[in-house]
């Protein structure tokens, strides 16, 4: 494919991008950097193709994968605490799992000066029975979580919050009280590892809960 000197300058950065696509997917900002070097690799070829100016193909790629490489990170979050939870609850005998909630985020387009509505991942949690913690199933389920809430903070590059709850003793006052707090680095990120006694937790399970601050607004 012969590009025009112009477009092929713009193409350059992009093929490097999508040389280190698997580094730079683990951050928000490298996955819309990344988006924006597939559409501008896209936008290219789509303009030679039809005989349009490949340069401004490229750029026009590049400003549409950039809000769309965002989104599918945003979207894969989503996507991966369902299949994490799902598959504790699945694996560990009594174990339960809340639906994943999301948030509505603005997100503004800098170049398009557009605004959409993005699903961001918000909380989930999961009741693990007491008497399985020890068992193999119930140590593999932790590690999983362990291992979303690490990966969502470092490709966020932000702090997710990791709470594990326990209910009272029985005869103890039912208020919600922070026995333990931590701050564990992940990547980019860290992962606030929080321990409570919650009279909401059902008596025998222990509960687990992973939770992101969204900004409701943000510029890509």
């Amino acid at each position: 494919m012969n590009l025009r000197p112009a477009a092929l300058a713009l193409c350059l950065p992009a093929a490097a991008l999508l040389q280190a696509g698997c580094a730079e997917l683990n951050t928000k900002t490298g996955s819309t950097a990344l988006g924006a070097a597939i559409g501008c690799v896209a936008g290219a070829a789509t303009a030679k193709l039809t005989k349009n100016d490949a340069a401004l193909g490229c750029a026009a790629g590049a400003v549409v994968g950039g809000a769309v490489g965002y989104m599918r990170a945003r979207n894969l979050e989503v996507e991966e605490a369902k299949t994490a939870t799902n598959q504790v609850a699945a694996d560990v005998p009594g174990a339960k799992a809340t639906p994943v909630q999301t948030q509505s985020i603005q997100v503004l387009d800098k170049q398009t000066k557009k605004t959409e509505t993005v699903q961001a991942f918000r909380t989930v949690s999961v009741d693990i029975p007491l008497n399985q913690l020890d068992t193999n199933e119930g140590k593999a389920a932790m590690r999983k979580l362990e291992a979303y809430a690490a990966k969502t903070a470092d490709t966020r590059a932000d702090t997710i919050e990791f709470q594990v709850a326990n209910p009272p003793a029985r005869g103890a006052r039912a208020v919600k009280v922070t026995q333990k707090e931590s701050i564990e680095v992940a990547g980019k990120g860290k992962v606030k590892r929080v321990e409570v006694i919650d009279p909401q937790v059902p008596a025998g399970f222990q509960r687990v809960t992973i939770e992101a601050k969204n900004q409701s607004h943000i510029e890509v």
